[in-house]
């Protein structure tokens, strides 16, 4: 068993001794730590400095919202989900990601929720309809956006046909341009323009250090569907993010 003073993250996510360092501190810790640092002393991998798109830092002392605040819920404008559908179940197959974004009164996206399974087509359509479900129960969402190829085209033919007809009105089938990383350098932009919100790390977000370990990674990480997802839900709102900095900023 590793020693936890070198291993404190399982790869899957969850804390290894949470006994010992609960989820929510070693998250704290893993913001205040450089990347690369963090990786070598506490996980015993040594990662290059550098080659990351979106920067730690840029949420390490800002840039994050109570995901538990019932006030900061109730503000909110619309919600929004982005879909990057995998194709098989296998072990060795793309995930399937979610990521559920809202947008706060100065249209600054708050990453809300993220979801990440490997699904055979059959599952699909159920599994977003779900979620169409689940987000809309305020009448808030807005929008599905799910990309506009392979898997995506048969699960909007799906569920335009077996949604109600006022949510099967929310699909949206979207294809960005260019590939996953061009998609991820130009959301980066209005990350580092603080437009894009995360939650701080709670018990209730438990999807959080997984996301933030792909995140931080990209393009160096193992599976990019998360980074995916998050990138085309933040190019379908470019427009009312940058409305929102515009604002704030007075450029």
């Amino acid at each position: 068993m590793p020693d936890t003073r070198r291993v404190l993250l399982h790869k899957n996510g969850p804390a290894l001794w949470p006994e010992h360092k609960p989820l929510a501190e070693v998250i704290r810790l893993q913001n205040e730590t450089p990347g690369p640092l963090f990786e070598a002393t506490y996980q015993a991998n040594p990662v290059p400095a550098g080659g990351t798109v979106f920067k730690r830092e840029w949420w390490r002392y800002s840039n994050r919202y109570d995901p538990d605040d019932q006030y900061i819920k109730n503000k909110v404008i619309g919600r929004w989900m982005s879909w990057d559908t995998g194709l098989k179940d296998k072990e060795t197959s793309a995930f399937t990601s979610c990521v559920v974004g809202e947008l706060d009164p100065a249209y600054r996206l708050m990453v809300r929720h993220v979801y990440k399974e490997r699904l055979e087509f059959p599952d699909l359509p159920d599994v977003i309809g779900g979620y169409v479900q689940r987000f809309n129960r305020d009448g808030k969402l807005r929008g599905v956006i799910i990309e506009d190829k392979a898997s995506g085209i048969s699960a909007i033919q799906t569920l335009s046909k077996t949604l109600k007809p006022n949510l099967a009105r929310l699909l949206i089938a979207f294809e960005p341009g260019g590939d996953k990383i061009y998609r991820a350098q130009q959301a980066a932009v209005h990350c580092k323009n603080e437009s894009v919100l995360l939650p701080h790390p709670t018990e209730t977000v438990s999807w959080l250090m997984d996301f933030e370990d792909e995140l931080f990674s990209f393009p160096g990480s193992t599976y990019m569907d998360q980074v995916d997802a998050f990138s085309q839900l933040i190019l379908w709102l470019e427009n009312l993010l940058s409305q929102g900095y515009q604002a704030r900023t007075g450029s």
